[in-house]
């Protein structure tokens, strides 16, 4: 199936307000809801319950001058089995931080079904002093159905620009049936892996540098060896990321946050909300 959410996120007011250009099955966006800290909070919905074989999903996010949103999901992204030969679901999403802007996008995990083919793109353009936070957490399959990369393909790009210079490129493609993630090569005894980018038009490379080293500090914290670890590098321009791989979901679902946490403070002087699930 084609569709296209489009998302325009506006400052009105000393508030943020949402406009949806396209809202397209499967995805659905109810309402923004306003978070303590003042973010436009958003959750994304597939009635699908989750990405179907052939699935052609779009995602467009523009956030606009002063405006602050957080985009989260519903539950966890299910890609589905492939029903065809051959045939592959994909995910683009195309997003804006226009000035003095703020989006926060921390979404549930990723979780690829036995037999699954995803491809998925994105390609994030940050302007003039507006802030980025963008995560993702990847699962190896249905844990509790025994599906322990089982999925036939997943591939995923990202392109990252501040100002119109590349700040990060990030390319993957894992088809464990050609080549096992859990070799000493890839992921080794962990299942999961997570990325976190944060990045603010603006700011110069010795603030990076004193960052790097603040979130380092909680990654060595965080790292425990043989259960989970966690990394910290600055990007090209205007950024750094924290990559995490771990044996359970759930230490990097708790270590997201705090990483998240302490970069919004020390870039905004802003708590980070987590957002509150809806049914």
């Amino acid at each position: 199936m084609n569709s296209l959410l489009s998302l325009r996120f506006e400052a009105r007011e000393g508030r943020t307000v949402l406009r949806l250009d396209s809202q397209q099955p499967p995805w659905r966006v109810v309402r923004a809801f306003p978070n303590s800290c003042g973010e436009a909070l958003i959750h994304l919905h597939n009635v699908s319950g989750g990405v179907l074989t052939n699935d052609d999903l779009r995602l467009q996010v523009d956030v606009g001058p002063e405006a602050r949103a957080q985009i989260t999901t519903a539950g966890a992204t299910r890609v589905y089995r492939s029903r065809a030969a051959g045939a592959t679901a994909r995910q683009q999403n195309v997003v804006t931080v226009r000035e003095r802007g703020l989006l926060e996008y921390v979404p549930d995990a990723l979780i690829p079904y036995a037999g699954s083919r995803f491809e998925q793109s994105t390609a994030i353009e940050v302007l003039d002093q507006a802030t980025l936070f963008w995560w993702d957490l990847v699962a190896p399959g249905r844990e509790a159905a025994g599906e322990i990369f089982a999925y036939d393909v997943l591939s995923s790009s990202l392109d990252l620009r501040v100002d119109g210079v590349p700040a990060a490129a990030e390319r993957f493609v894992l088809e464990p049936r050609r080549r096992h993630p859990a070799s000493a090569a890839r992921l080794g005894n962990f299942r999961y892996f997570a990325s976190l980018y944060v990045c603010r038009s603006g700011f110069g490379r010795p603030a990076w540098l004193e960052l790097e080293a603040q979130l380092g500090a909680i990654a060595e914290e965080l790292s425990s060896p043989g259960d989970v670890l966690w990394g910290v590098s600055t990007l090209a321009a205007s950024g750094l990321v924290v990559r995490g791989i771990a044996r359970e979901g759930r230490q990097l679902a708790r270590g997201m946050p705090v990483f998240w946490t302490a970069a919004k403070w020390s870039l905004c002087g802003r708590v980070a909300v987590i957002p509150r699930k809806i049914n």
